[in-house]
Protein backbone atom coordinates (compact mmCIF):
# COMPACT_ATOMS: atom_id res chain seq x y z
CA UNK A 1 0.00 0.00 0.00
CA UNK A 2 1.37 3.63 -1.02
CA UNK A 3 0.21 6.52 0.85
CA UNK A 4 1.47 9.67 2.27
CA UNK A 5 1.82 12.53 4.26
CA UNK A 6 2.42 16.19 4.52
CA UNK A 7 3.09 18.42 7.53
CA UNK A 8 2.33 21.71 6.55
CA UNK A 9 3.76 23.75 9.81
CA UNK A 10 4.26 27.55 9.94
CA UNK A 11 7.43 27.73 8.48
CA UNK A 12 8.20 24.38 6.39
CA UNK A 13 6.32 22.03 4.91
CA UNK A 14 7.52 17.81 5.16
CA UNK A 15 6.34 15.48 2.76
CA UNK A 16 6.76 11.77 2.98
CA UNK A 17 5.60 9.15 0.79
CA UNK A 18 5.43 5.39 2.22
CA UNK A 19 5.52 2.18 0.70
CA UNK A 20 4.20 -1.05 3.07
CA UNK A 21 4.61 1.13 6.43
CA UNK A 22 8.00 2.18 5.05
CA UNK A 23 9.34 5.82 4.20
CA UNK A 24 10.15 5.55 -0.10
CA UNK A 25 10.62 9.54 -0.42
CA UNK A 26 10.69 12.52 1.51
CA UNK A 27 10.93 16.17 0.83
CA UNK A 28 10.86 19.38 2.56
CA UNK A 29 10.47 23.42 1.48
CA UNK A 30 9.56 26.84 2.57
CA UNK A 31 5.71 26.36 3.71
CA UNK A 32 5.10 29.74 1.38
CA UNK A 33 3.16 32.22 3.34
CA UNK A 34 0.52 33.34 0.93
CA UNK A 35 1.56 30.52 -2.06
CA UNK A 36 1.28 27.73 0.51
CA UNK A 37 -0.69 25.93 -1.92
CA UNK A 38 1.72 25.82 -4.71
CA UNK A 39 4.49 25.20 -1.90
CA UNK A 40 2.08 21.79 -0.56
CA UNK A 41 2.46 20.62 -3.96
CA UNK A 42 5.80 21.52 -4.96
CA UNK A 43 7.26 19.61 -2.14
CA UNK A 44 4.76 16.54 -2.53
CA UNK A 45 5.91 16.29 -6.18
CA UNK A 46 9.34 16.03 -4.80
CA UNK A 47 8.72 13.45 -2.48
CA UNK A 48 6.87 11.26 -5.37
CA UNK A 49 9.95 11.64 -7.33
CA UNK A 50 11.95 10.85 -4.60
CA UNK A 51 9.70 7.34 -4.10
CA UNK A 52 9.70 6.75 -7.62
CA UNK A 53 5.86 6.91 -7.82
CA UNK A 54 3.00 8.85 -9.57
CA UNK A 55 0.51 10.55 -7.85
CA UNK A 56 -1.78 8.68 -9.28
CA UNK A 57 -0.55 5.34 -7.06
CA UNK A 58 -0.94 7.36 -4.01
CA UNK A 59 -3.58 5.11 -2.36
CA UNK A 60 -4.57 8.09 0.65
CA UNK A 61 -2.76 11.42 1.30
CA UNK A 62 -3.40 12.91 5.23
CA UNK A 63 -2.17 16.04 6.26
CA UNK A 64 -1.34 17.56 9.39
CA UNK A 65 0.51 20.84 10.93
CA UNK A 66 -1.00 24.65 11.37
CA UNK A 67 -1.57 24.64 7.49
CA UNK A 68 -3.17 21.24 6.97
CA UNK A 69 -6.45 22.69 5.25
CA UNK A 70 -4.58 24.34 2.42
CA UNK A 71 -3.68 20.58 1.31
CA UNK A 72 -6.25 20.66 -1.32
CA UNK A 73 -5.92 16.49 -2.70
CA UNK A 74 -5.76 15.81 1.62
CA UNK A 75 -8.62 12.92 2.15
CA UNK A 76 -8.10 13.72 5.88
CA UNK A 77 -6.63 16.34 8.34
CA UNK A 78 -5.10 15.55 11.46
CA UNK A 79 -4.39 17.53 15.04
CA UNK A 80 -0.24 17.71 15.41
CA UNK A 81 -1.13 15.39 18.56
CA UNK A 82 -2.59 12.58 17.06
CA UNK A 83 0.33 12.43 14.21
CA UNK A 84 3.12 12.88 16.71
CA UNK A 85 2.16 10.19 18.78
CA UNK A 86 1.16 7.57 15.79
CA UNK A 87 5.22 8.47 14.41
CA UNK A 88 6.58 8.39 18.38
CA UNK A 89 5.00 5.01 18.27
CA UNK A 90 6.91 3.62 15.01
CA UNK A 91 10.13 5.21 16.15
CA UNK A 92 9.83 3.69 19.76
CA UNK A 93 7.48 0.72 20.57
CA UNK A 94 7.76 1.82 24.14
CA UNK A 95 7.20 5.53 24.70
CA UNK A 96 5.57 7.20 27.34
CA UNK A 97 6.29 11.17 26.03
CA UNK A 98 6.42 12.57 22.74
CA UNK A 99 7.82 16.13 22.53
CA UNK A 100 7.48 18.34 19.14
CA UNK A 101 9.39 21.32 19.31
CA UNK A 102 9.24 23.06 15.81
CA UNK A 103 9.10 26.73 14.69
CA UNK A 104 6.57 28.01 16.53
CA UNK A 105 5.35 25.57 18.54
CA UNK A 106 5.74 23.55 21.88
CA UNK A 107 3.56 20.12 22.30
CA UNK A 108 3.82 17.30 24.69
CA UNK A 109 1.86 14.45 25.20
CA UNK A 110 2.01 11.12 27.27
CA UNK A 111 0.91 8.22 25.59
CA UNK A 112 0.12 4.51 27.20
CA UNK A 113 0.06 2.28 24.28
CA UNK A 114 -2.45 3.66 21.30
CA UNK A 115 -3.87 6.23 23.68
CA UNK A 116 -2.91 9.60 24.41
CA UNK A 117 -3.47 9.95 27.74
CA UNK A 118 -2.76 14.14 28.06
CA UNK A 119 -1.59 16.47 26.05
CA UNK A 120 -0.32 20.45 26.11
CA UNK A 121 0.61 22.72 23.53
CA UNK A 122 2.11 26.37 23.98
CA UNK A 123 0.46 26.94 27.63
CA UNK A 124 2.57 29.69 28.72
CA UNK A 125 3.30 32.87 26.61
CA UNK A 126 5.23 33.00 22.98
CA UNK A 127 6.68 29.87 22.25
CA UNK A 128 8.18 30.22 18.85
CA UNK A 129 11.63 28.64 19.56
CA UNK A 130 12.51 27.69 16.34
CA UNK A 131 11.36 30.84 14.38
CA UNK A 132 13.11 32.85 17.45
CA UNK A 133 16.32 31.75 17.42
CA UNK A 134 16.45 31.56 13.11
CA UNK A 135 16.07 35.67 13.49
CA UNK A 136 18.21 36.08 16.16
CA UNK A 137 20.87 34.08 14.09
CA UNK A 138 20.15 36.50 11.66
CA UNK A 139 20.87 39.54 14.20
CA UNK A 140 23.82 38.48 15.26
CA UNK A 141 25.03 37.45 11.05
CA UNK A 142 25.44 33.71 12.40
CA UNK A 143 23.91 30.62 10.45
CA UNK A 144 21.28 28.43 12.45
CA UNK A 145 24.40 25.44 12.42
CA UNK A 146 26.54 28.22 14.20
CA UNK A 147 23.93 28.87 16.82
CA UNK A 148 23.68 25.41 17.23
CA UNK A 149 27.07 24.92 18.44
CA UNK A 150 27.60 27.38 21.39
CA UNK A 151 26.91 25.54 24.20
CA UNK A 152 26.04 26.96 27.62
CA UNK A 153 25.51 28.05 30.45
CA UNK A 154 27.42 31.49 29.14
CA UNK A 155 28.43 34.47 31.60
CA UNK A 156 25.14 36.16 31.01
CA UNK A 157 21.12 35.11 30.71
CA UNK A 158 18.17 36.17 29.33
CA UNK A 159 14.48 35.83 30.42
CA UNK A 160 13.86 32.35 30.10
CA UNK A 161 9.69 32.52 30.52
CA UNK A 162 8.55 34.38 27.00
CA UNK A 163 10.48 35.13 23.42
CA UNK A 164 9.81 38.25 23.67
CA UNK A 165 11.27 39.24 26.55
CA UNK A 166 14.74 37.50 25.54
CA UNK A 167 14.92 39.14 22.62
CA UNK A 168 14.60 42.35 24.59
CA UNK A 169 17.35 41.36 26.89
CA UNK A 170 19.97 39.79 23.91
CA UNK A 171 19.20 43.56 22.12
CA UNK A 172 20.01 44.99 25.18
CA UNK A 173 23.08 43.02 26.52
CA UNK A 174 24.43 43.38 22.38
CA UNK A 175 23.95 47.26 23.02
CA UNK A 176 26.41 46.97 26.09
CA UNK A 177 29.19 45.39 24.14
CA UNK A 178 28.18 42.02 25.51
CA UNK A 179 30.21 39.18 22.95
CA UNK A 180 28.16 37.60 20.59
CA UNK A 181 28.60 34.67 21.34
CA UNK A 182 28.05 34.32 24.87
CA UNK A 183 24.66 35.81 24.24
CA UNK A 184 23.75 33.39 22.10
CA UNK A 185 24.49 30.92 24.50
CA UNK A 186 22.06 32.20 26.59
CA UNK A 187 19.30 31.73 23.69
CA UNK A 188 20.11 28.42 23.58
CA UNK A 189 20.00 27.74 27.50
CA UNK A 190 16.72 30.23 27.75
CA UNK A 191 15.06 28.37 24.88
CA UNK A 192 15.80 24.70 26.52
CA UNK A 193 14.03 26.57 30.09
CA UNK A 194 11.41 27.60 28.06
CA UNK A 195 10.65 23.75 26.81
CA UNK A 196 11.09 22.54 30.06
CA UNK A 197 8.42 24.87 31.29
CA UNK A 198 6.13 23.13 28.95
CA UNK A 199 7.06 19.43 29.63
CA UNK A 200 6.12 20.12 33.32
CA UNK A 201 2.47 21.37 32.28
CA UNK A 202 1.87 17.89 32.30
CA UNK A 203 0.05 16.85 35.25
CA UNK A 204 2.45 13.64 35.81
CA UNK A 205 4.85 13.84 33.30
CA UNK A 206 5.59 10.31 32.65
CA UNK A 207 9.59 10.49 32.17
CA UNK A 208 10.09 6.61 31.03
CA UNK A 209 11.02 6.89 27.18
CA UNK A 210 10.48 10.06 25.96
CA UNK A 211 10.97 10.14 22.16
CA UNK A 212 11.67 13.91 20.76
CA UNK A 213 10.62 15.42 17.51
CA UNK A 214 11.16 19.04 15.52
CA UNK A 215 13.14 21.23 13.78
CA UNK A 216 15.00 21.90 17.32
CA UNK A 217 16.40 18.67 17.15
CA UNK A 218 19.05 19.72 14.63
CA UNK A 219 20.39 22.50 17.37
CA UNK A 220 22.91 20.65 19.34
CA UNK A 221 23.33 23.59 21.58
CA UNK A 222 19.82 23.45 22.88
CA UNK A 223 19.23 19.34 22.84
CA UNK A 224 22.61 19.21 25.81
CA UNK A 225 21.01 22.20 27.51
CA UNK A 226 17.38 20.85 27.83
CA UNK A 227 18.61 17.20 28.71
CA UNK A 228 20.91 18.75 31.25
CA UNK A 229 17.58 20.74 32.70
CA UNK A 230 15.26 18.25 32.53
CA UNK A 231 17.48 15.22 33.47
CA UNK A 232 15.76 13.06 30.51
CA UNK A 233 17.99 11.43 27.65
CA UNK A 234 15.87 11.84 24.97
CA UNK A 235 15.29 9.38 21.84
CA UNK A 236 15.76 11.35 18.64
CA UNK A 237 15.01 9.55 15.54
CA UNK A 238 17.06 10.18 12.40
CA UNK A 239 13.82 11.33 10.75
CA UNK A 240 12.66 13.77 13.69
CA UNK A 241 11.71 16.92 11.39
CA UNK A 242 9.51 14.24 9.57
CA UNK A 243 7.99 12.75 12.07
CA UNK A 244 4.87 14.75 11.81
CA UNK A 245 4.54 13.33 8.23
CA UNK A 246 5.32 10.30 9.03
CA UNK A 247 2.79 9.93 11.67
CA UNK A 248 0.09 11.33 8.86
CA UNK A 249 1.34 8.57 6.23
CA UNK A 250 1.54 5.57 8.69
CA UNK A 251 -2.67 7.02 9.82
CA UNK A 252 -3.74 7.07 6.13
CA UNK A 253 -2.40 3.49 6.00
CA UNK A 254 -4.53 1.89 8.51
Amino acid sequence: MITAGIDVGLEYIKAVVMKDGKVAGKASGLSGGVGRPAAVQAVYDQALAAAGVKAGEVEKVISTGKGKFDVAFSADQLSETVAAAKAARIFEPKVTTVVDIGADEILVATIDGEKIKEFVINQKCTAGLGLFLEGMADRFDMSIEEVGKLEGPGSVTVNDGCVVFAELDALSLLNRGTDAKEIVKALNEACAWRANSTLNDIYKPDKGCVVLFGGMTQNGAFIKALERISGIKFVIPAEAVYAGAIGAAALAAD
